[in-house]
């Protein structure tokens, strides 16, 4: 029966194979006849035809859409979900219209479901992904899901709880056991999202399966098991996948045969020069998909060590021109127009928020900010590159045309200058042209100017007719030719200044346009009879002949001219990139499921200038509605149709001037009143480490009596017992070993091999006399060391305890199907005796992940330490009998050990503003080896490593930190020095004041009154 079934299925997968070949080929056939026309068929699910696609781009509700997507983590803001809202609006108002989001297993799985382990999708929590995706729908974001299993994105594990590597074989792979631990989670997560998708009134549009995966025999089993589950789920909408290989080896491509998603996409985070093969790599990969790169750098990753201390490490990127890692605004500029260039229509950017790694959600090779360089900065800062995508997001939100364009050739041989590099692409079946204009080698700063050879519905031209383009370094520029906009479907035969957007607001379509400023432009308009004036631009001048407007001009600051064209109204708009960069072209608020993303066919916005960011618009009878934030008391110059007469900005009226054009000014101030940061002083303090003492009673630690282990890859190298922490349901934080042996006397030393993960360290006693720390490396995951013994330190004929504080670094990622690693102790031995370790006793976080007394934040919020254990860095935890005591200089730790810190201040922020704040650490000399974990109102956000950095400034996010309320500040310092550690300085530094709409408050959660019943009960511990 077996090999009968076994020949069946050789059978039928020889079949499907052979059809995926001949359906192949026939695609092939199609899209040779059809890229003549430009024509192509439309493809989908065959479940649903709200999300359908062709080689071109993707179509939402029948439209055709450029995905332009930011990569932002649900965990990783971390605690207040609230705050969720606020990213979402920040990216959709500067030219995103997509979220790309992982869902990470190990936050909602904290124990395997075969021991009774439930999924935890917690309203109210950093884990109610149902209110993740309420939030996006409310800014009008759409969404593409990621939920593994496995995700990679340097959280522990990949995303894999720390359990799943305790089972038997390998992961991600074609395992009976593997796929009995995700198939419950991903039977969750995909019921969630399949409600969620657009097909149902959701913003879901695409769903990934796995994360950067290789193919093979068995991995295409794997695969082809979580795609029907998804399938047996209800997930309608294209699946996806994302390969490694940056579209070079087609994995799971729907163009190759075998086992495949929906659409392909490739991965890459390039820097210095650009990267130019992504097309062909496409084309060989998948061409029947619309080009996709799933992942491309929004930013770069930094790992523990990498940067001179300052800051968080990711204020020190290298200059772009350097061929250094930077992506500043000139990297948006350049990389990603060359991305757009090769056809992408789908593009997501990783990461745009990065957040925070807290508590133990990091892995071993990032520290706690996950920053990453993005867009939005940790505290949710909107920085200058954000300018750049708004400018990039609002053009590619109506340049309709691109979405079907044909990428007809690229290279030196459009411009009059070798020096510039040019590709075209072209809608063959409505004739518009873009012409992708850059430095041939990209990261040139050289001044250089050209003129562009086009090809346009009346002929051939090269362009500008007067004057020249100017590539100013580091620069490139998007050039349109027959570009069709407005309610009149007025023609732009040609600009050699970039569109930023148009819209029609009342009778009249306006034309955005931009250039650096001090540059020349040319734009043609094909007008029946024109009628402009243009006595007050005087750097503007013009021309009509035979049905053309040339324009000709010096760009700086703005220019609005307006322009009769019989009984149509237009107006040209011309700025200089800068002032363009605060300008905005927000959607009107609509009613009905999808008010909020576009109109079909039409680009209902307002044209709002000066505010910083703008969350919502609105027109409400004769009032235009606006909300948002603003740095500083701000001019507004809003275009509004003509039956609008009056501004609110944040529900307040402002006093308004209104000319005849239509342009209405107004200033906005916002609340004053910000605080002054207090100082942090009055702490207390005590020990946190009784577990050395020698008559410590270990008896509650979990017993490590086990003999085997399925990380058969890193087995045990020495000792009669398996002390891999995840074995015993501990997966992160701070590790407390106590291992009890009878001497003999003669001992000598105690040989040890602990496994951390990068950047860990662990400090080594026996009997409570301290023998050694090993003190961390960027680069070193385990150590073996021999901690010698004397005679005097030992108890002969008694029990002896033998006492190791390990900082557990996170779970690694797991790469490959074996690649599972352990924490823990890999090696023991007694050197000079044969006395052996009769006990070993474990103690993690309280309660494990199984019984975690903070069910709210979660069994990654919290560590072994023993101020963690009983609740100490909780507010409301009773620290009357501890005694005071300072962090600092005079204070600290004296010898080998750990301190706990606790102190409270308040902030009293007033209503309407937005206070971002971090903790600002003053790094000691590197030859003190310490570390201190963060703690506020009972959220461990930060971990800071002396001698390793490089972080130095940790966020406080709103929320967590309260307002109005009083915040308890908490902080474990780990001498691994005899000499002991003190801080250098500490102290509150604000990233700026912001007066906003967004309504900020306090984030209670659980306090030590609500866990006391499941703590130890407190004793307080002489400090050390």
């Amino acid at each position: 029966m077996a090999n009968e079934s076994l020949g069946a299925s050789f059978t039928v997968r020889a079949a499907k194979m052979l059809w995926h070949f001949l359906s192949f080929l026939v695609l092939c056939a199609v899209s040779a006849s059809s890229s003549l026309t430009g024509l192509e068929r439309r493809n989908s699910t065959g479940l649903t035809t709200a999300v359908t696609w062709d080689s071109k781009s993707l179509s939402l509700l029948g439209q055709r859409v450029f995905i332009l997507s930011a990569e932002f983590h649900p965990w990783r803001l971390p605690g207040n979900p609230n705050l969720w809202l606020d990213i979402f609006q920040k990216l959709k108002a500067n030219g995103f219209n997509a979220v790309s989001f992982y869902v990470s297993w190990a936050t909602h799985f904290p124990t395997s479901t075969t021991n009774g382990g439930q999924g935890d999708f917690q309203a109210g929590t950093y884990r109610d992904i149902q209110g993740f995706i309420d939030a996006a729908k409310t800014a009008g974001i759409w969404l593409i899901a990621r939920p593994g299993p496995y995700i990679n994105g340097e959280t522990t594990g990949g995303g894999f709880p720390g359990w799943v590597g305790n089972i038997a074989g390998n992961l991600r792979d074609n395992n009976a056991p593997y796929k009995a631990a995700w198939t419950p989670y991903m039977t969750a997560i995909t019921k969630i999202i399949a409600k969620n998708q657009i097909s149902n009134g959701g913003p879901i549009i695409l769903v990934q399966a796995e994360n950067e995966f290789s193919a093979s025999t068995s991995h295409n089993i794997y695969m082809q098991d979580i795609l029907d589950l998804y399938k047996a789920n209800g997930i309608v909408v294209p699946t996806t996948f994302n390969d490694q290989h940056s579209g070079g080896s087609g994995n799971f491509s729907p163009d190759k045969p075998g086992t495949h998603v929906n659409i392909y996409c490739g991965d890459s985070y390039p820097s210095g020069q650009v990267v130019s093969n992504y097309y062909s790599l496409h084309m060989a990969a998948a061409p029947s998909n619309p080009m996709c790169l799933a992942e491309f750098s929004g930013g770069y990753l930094l790992n523990w060590g990498s940067v001179a201390m300052g800051g968080t490490g990711y204020e020190k990127y290298y200059n772009i021109a350097t061929g250094g890692g930077q992506t500043n605004a000139d990297y948006e500029n350049i990389f990603y127009k060359e991305n757009y260039a090769q056809t992408t229509t789908l593009l997501n950017l990783y990461m745009t928020f990065g957040g925070t790694n807290w508590g133990q959600t990091m892995e071993p090779t990032v520290y706690t900010s996950y920053d990453y360089g993005g867009a939005i900065g940790e505290s949710r800062v909107a920085t200058p590159k954000m300018n750049e995508m708004r400018l990039q997001g609002l053009f590619l939100r109506v340049a309709r045309d691109l979405l079907g364009a044909t990428l007809m050739s690229s290279g030196t041989n459009y411009t009059t200058s070798n020096l510039i590099h040019t590709a075209e692409l072209r809608n063959l079946n409505t004739g518009a042209a873009f012409y992708f204009a850059r430095h041939d080698t990209s990261t040139s700063t050289a001044l250089t100017t050209t003129q562009l050879n086009i090809k346009t519905s009346t002929g051939s031209l090269r362009v500008p007719t007067s004057g020249t383009l100017t590539f100013n370094g580091l620069d490139s520029k998007i050039l349109v030719t027959d570009f069709v906009f407005g309610l009149n479907k007025v023609k732009v035969l040609y600009s050699t200044a970039e569109i930023m957007t148009w819209t029609t607001i009342g009778t009249t379509d306006y034309l955005l346009l931009y250039a650096p400023a001090g540059q020349t432009g040319e734009t043609a308009i094909q007008l029946a009879n024109p009628v402009l004036n243009l006595s007050a631009f005087p750097n503007v001048s013009s021309r009509f002949a035979n049905g053309l407007l040339t324009i000709n001009y010096a760009v700086g600051g703005i220019q609005l001219i307006p322009i009769q064209n019989g009984a149509n109204n237009l107006a040209v708009i011309i700025m200089d990139k800068n002032t363009a960069k605060t300008w905005h072209a927000p959607i009107l608020t609509k009613t009905g499921t999808f008010g909020n993303f576009f109109s079909v066919g039409t680009n209902d916005t307002t044209l709002v200038g000066g505010p910083y960011l703008i969350r919502t618009a609105a027109i409400s009878g004769s009032t235009l509605q606006l909300s948002g934030d603003l740095n500083g008391s701000t001019k507004i110059t809003a275009i509004v149709p003509s039956t609008v007469t009056a501004i609110t900005w944040n529900s307040q009226a402002l006093t308004v001037t209104k000319n005849s054009t239509g342009i209405m000014t107004a200033t906005a101030t916002p609340p004053s009143g910000a605080p002054s940061l207090p100082a942090l002083t009055n702490w207390k303090v005590a020990g946190s480490l009784p577990e050395i003492s020698l008559d410590f009673d270990d008896s509650a630690f979990v017993t490590c009596d086990q003999t085997t282990t399925n990380y058969t890859n890193l087995p045990v190298l020495a000792g009669n017992r398996v002390l891999y922490s995840q074995q015993y349901g501990f997966y992160g934080g701070n590790l407390i070993w106590r291992g009890h042996f009878t001497a003999v006397g003669t001992e000598t030393a105690i040989t040890t091999t602990v496994q951390s993960g990068f950047a860990g360290g662990y400090s080594a006693w026996i009997n409570g006399v301290f023998l050694g720390s090993s003190q961390g490396s960027p680069t070193v995951s385990v150590t073996t060391d021999t901690w010698k013994l004397t005679a005097s330190m030992l108890r002969k004929g008694q029990d002896n305890v033998f006492v190791i504080l390990q900082d557990h670094m996170g779970i690694v990622e797991t790469s490959t199907s074996s690649g599972k690693e352990p924490r823990g102790i890999r090696g023991f031995q007694i050197v000079g005796s044969s006395a052996t370790f009769s006990l070993w006793k474990l103690q993690g976080n309280q309660g494990g992940a199984a019984k975690t007394p903070d069910t709210f934040r979660g069994y990654l919020n919290e560590g072994g330490l023993y101020a963690e254990r009983i609740g100490a860095h909780l507010p409301g935890f009773p620290d009357t009998a501890w005694t005071s005591g300072t962090p600092l200089a005079g204070g600290g730790v004296k010898t080998a050990g750990v301190n706990f810190f606790r102190t409270t201040f308040n902030l009293n922020i007033p209503a309407g503003i937005d206070m971002p704040v971090r903790l600002s650490i003053t790094p000691s000399a590197k030859t003190s080896n310490f570390r201190v974990q963060i703690y506020l109102n009972g959220w461990q956000v930060g971990k800071y490593i002396n001698n390793i950095g490089p972080q130095t400034l940790f966020v406080l996010p709103a929320g967590i930190l309260r307002r109005n309320s009083v915040n308890t500040l908490g902080l474990s310092l780990w001498s691994l020095d005899s000499s002991g550690a003190s801080l250098a300085g500490i102290s509150l530094v604000s990233d700026g004041t912001f007066g906003s709409s967004f309504p900020f408050t306090d984030y209670v959660t659980p306090d030590y009154a609500d866990q006391v019943k499941s703590r130890p009960g407190p004793t307080v511990n002489k400090p050390m």
